[in-house]
């Protein structure tokens, strides 16, 4: 009886350390979704010459963010900058499809989108909302590509860090996720679950 009592004390422990371990990691989570724009392009299709096409609208956005984001020095500015260019960001992923020899339709909308725990080259993302500029193409039955649009981190436009919009510790986490494997797996249960009682 002492033992099972002592065995319920020690799990409880463990628990209550993990739960309170959790409480920094949540807030820089909550950090990240409040201060990272993501990217998201849609293919028409899984063909070959479909999802390369994808990788050049991609490349073409993201060289042409340099731009959009050149002066906006906080999500606020950054966001604002997004609406503001909503349309020329349309007309380069247009454009790049007309030239590319096709007839495709493009759309363009900026909306909340759940992502699961994505990793990419040298940081990790936790599973939650973001702000989403999703483009999708012709069909939009094609796999999809992502990232970060802003802080510009990703290929083609890799001239930010992560440090450009949330804090150092926000950073650390993602630059360092499998020191805090189980924290990303925490976080992305509970806002998968949050995400379907809430829907």
């Amino acid at each position: 009886m002492k033992r099972n009592a002592f065995n319920i004390a020690l799990v409880c422990a463990l628990v209550s350390s993990l739960m309170l371990s959790m409480v920094g990691f949540e807030a820089s989570c909550e950090e990240m979704y409040e201060n990272i724009i993501r990217i998201r392009i849609i293919a028409n299709s899984n063909t070959e010459e479909d999802q390369k096409l994808k990788i050049q609208i991609r490349d073409a956005v993201l060289d042409y963010s340099k731009t959009l984001y050149g002066n906006a020095n906080s999500y606020e500015a950054a966001v604002k900058a997004t609406e503001l260019g909503a349309d020329k960001l349309l007309e380069v992923a247009k454009n790049t499809v007309a030239n590319n020899g096709y007839n495709y339709s493009v759309s363009l909308e900026f909306r909340n989108e759940f992502f699961d725990t994505r990793v990419y080259d040298n940081f990790t993302l936790p599973a939650g909302t973001y702000k989403t500029a999703v483009f999708t193409v012709g069909e939009g039955e094609g796999e999809n590509w992502w990232c970060v649009i802003f802080p510009q981190v990703c290929v083609g436009a890799c001239s930010g860090s992560l440090e450009d919009s949330v804090s150092k510790a926000s950073s650390d986490y993602a630059y360092n996720a499998e020191d805090y494997t189980i924290k990303f797996k925490t976080v992305e249960i509970f806002e998968k679950v949050k995400k379907y009682l809430f829907l």
